[in-house]
């Protein structure tokens, strides 16, 4: 028998290499399923850190429980501080300045006639009384002439009035005459132009008498005149008294020269309606200072004298000083941008410092306080279209007004989401809002950063920020003890 066609042939080795390509099948499969495990290792890892990378992605706020207090309603303004007592010190007369005792920051006094001894009033400016001397003494003179006139003319009265009697006197005898004359005509003793001279006698000195009677009227009017007249120089004398008095200058009050406008040997003007005149100095009052605010017209209605403020003056940065509103202004002023505003005054509480005048301030006014209330930040109280809101929240709330195309929502912080919530508000001051209805005490509500809630979505979600910074502490301190070994 012959030997078979793969005996020593191409198919002599055919066990040996089927055993081979078992192992090589074998190694096959292990590496598929090696690769097939690999891959859905790294699937699952991949899955799991886009999950993570996802959550990542989640924006960071802030979270807070909301807060009972008190809530105090205030108002803000603008204002500049200024004495309460504050006088600027004019001229009544046009003269020269002679002199100017005190200097700015003097102290200065209007004097005390009560004390014991008594305190004169300071001297704050002394001017050139030489011309106003003159004008004193020719007034004085005037009134002198005038009385003199006077004299001379009662003298003429007096004269007059003696002639007059004398004229009467006259009449009363020539009547006589004409008496007798007539009688001496009946009896034919006497002719008729003798009886007619003595007619005429009696006209004549009737006339005479009625002339002087007026001439001793007129003389009687004019003594009024100059009596008058008399009376108008006594005014011009005590006129130009004051008007010497006037260049003696005193302190009105006790306080301090704050400004000094003019020197010595410059001349002072009198103020007119258009012409304010020259403003020599300023003494103030600075022991009760004022702020002098101005209130919008919008938040005047809520101000009432006798409220407390806090005012900051921006040259004390590092203090806040007490006052009360003291007086409010009853009709507006503009401001510059032609905006309505009411001149209100608060009255600074007494301080150690000395608070300069001038200095620019603003002020809280404590128009109404609320106390016990729940409240939130305000930046959390958000507007939101009531149409985007879900159904099931914006259905049969009462926290939402139908007739409103805008409610009111707070987010809270519910299980890694942001849940909108609408709420009652109330009143609220620079930095917290009164919540009424629509959360409890132990909500935790989103409160910030504000432009992450401007974009805030319903069920969006967040992650809260402290959560966030213990997840770094904590991945931090895992990789500082990996390099530690």
């Amino acid at each position: 028998m012959g030997a078979l066609p793969c005996e020593g042939g191409a198919f002599s080795d055919w066990p040996s290499r089927m055993k081979e390509g078992g192992l090589v099948r074998k190694r096959a499969w292990i590496v598929v399923a090696v690769l097939l495990a690999v891959g859905l290792a790294a699937g699952f890892k991949a899955g799991r850190l886009g999950r993570t990378k996802s959550d990542d992605e989640a924006p960071a706020v802030r979270v807070e429980l909301p807060e009972r207090g008190d809530l105090i309603e205030s108002v803000n303004a603008p204002g500049e501080v200024e004495p309460r007592n504050k006088v600027a010190i004019s001229a009544r007369v046009m003269a020269r300045i002679i002199e100017l005792p005190y200097e700015e920051g003097a102290l200065v006094t209007k004097g005390n006639p009560d004390a014991d001894p008594p305190v004169l009033p300071s001297v704050l400016v002394r001017l050139d009384a030489t011309d106003l001397k003159a004008a004193l003494r020719s007034a004085e003179a005037r009134r002198s002439a005038e009385s003199a006139q006077i004299e001379v003319e009662r003298a003429r009265i007096e004269s007059q009035r003696a002639q007059l009697e004398g004229s009467r006197a006259s009449l009363v005898n020539a009547e006589g005459d004409l008496q007798r004359s007539k009688a001496l005509y009946q009896s034919s003793i006497v002719s008729e132009s003798d009886r007619d001279d003595a007619q005429l006698r009696c006209e004549e000195l009737r006339t005479q008498v009625l002339a002087a009677e007026h001439s001793v009227a007129a003389a009687e009017a004019g003594l009024t005149v100059l009596q008058h007249n008399l009376e108008a120089a006594d005014a011009e004398i005590e006129r130009a008294r004051d008007a010497v008095g006037y260049t003696t200058i005193t302190s009105p009050i006790d306080g301090v020269v704050t400004r000094r406008n003019a020197k010595v040997g410059e001349l002072v003007v009198t103020g007119t309606m258009n012409n304010p005149g020259t403003v020599i100095m300023e003494v103030a009052d600075l022991s009760q200072m004022l702020l002098v605010v101005q209130v919008d017209e919008a938040d005047i209605g809520g101000v009432k004298v006798g409220q407390p403020a806090v005012c900051r003056i921006h040259a004390y940065p590092d203090k806040d000083f007490k006052g009360v509103v003291d007086s409010i202004a009853l009709t507006h002023d503009f401001g510059r941008e032609g905006n309505k505003y009411f001149k209100t005054k608060i009255l600074l509480a007494a301080e150690e410092r000395a608070i300069h005048s001038g200095l620019s301030a603003d002020v809280d006014i404590q128009t109404q306080t609320h106390t016990d209330v729940l409240k939130v930040p305000s930046q959390a109280v958000l507007g939101r279209p009531v149409d985007n809101l879900p159904l099931t929240i914006r259905e049969n709330n009462p926290d939402i007004d139908v007739r409103k195309a805008i409610a009111t929502v707070v987010y809270r912080f519910i299980n890694g989401k942001a849940v909108v919530t609408p709420v009652t508000v109330g009143a609220s001051d620079a930095t917290h809002t009164v919540i009424r209805s629509g959360i409890a005490p132990e909500d935790r509500v989103v409160v910030g950063p504000y432009k992450v809630l401007e974009s805030l979505l319903h069920d969006q979600k967040v992650r809260d920020e402290r959560e966030v910074e213990k997840k770094k502490a904590a991945q931090e301190k895992a990789k500082s003890g990996e390099a530690l070994h």
